[in-house]
């Protein structure tokens, strides 16, 4: 039989946190609203970034996390997970499957956003 959670003696920002930690990893790319969420205000700072983090409570109030580029820690209900990467990023992961081959003698990858030879 399962309780439901208001039931444990667990706050739940340390559940929302342990959820997140368990579903996405330091360096998950995310879009954080360090302000305001987009449809609280439409003039809203936007980061595309990735964590820098894992998930913890600050104050035992608020599931948070750290993002590349910005210097404060964002509130978990301010923060989406992307699902696709940058150029940037697209070209750093194409970087690192050239160094991890040794015996690579030709520079032959895919473009990994369209799935072709750039």
């Amino acid at each position: 039989m399962t309780r439901p959670i208001s039931d444990l003696d667990v706050p739940l920002p340390v559940v929302e946190a342990e959820a997140w930690n368990l579903a996405h990893p330091v360096g998950t790319p995310v879009i954080a609203y360090p302000g305001f969420r987009p449809e609280d205000d439409p003039d809203a700072t936007r980061i595309v970034t990735t964590t820098r983090s894992k998930a913890t409570v600050l104050g035992g109030h608020t599931a948070v996390v750290w993002v590349h580029g910005h210097s404060a820690c964002i509130a978990l209900s301010h923060i989406d997970v992307r699902t696709h990467a940058t150029d940037g990023e697209a070209a750093e992961l194409r970087h690192l499957l050239i160094d991890a081959d040794p015996d690579a003698t030709t520079r032959q990858f895919v473009d990994l956003r369209k799935g072709r030879k750039p």
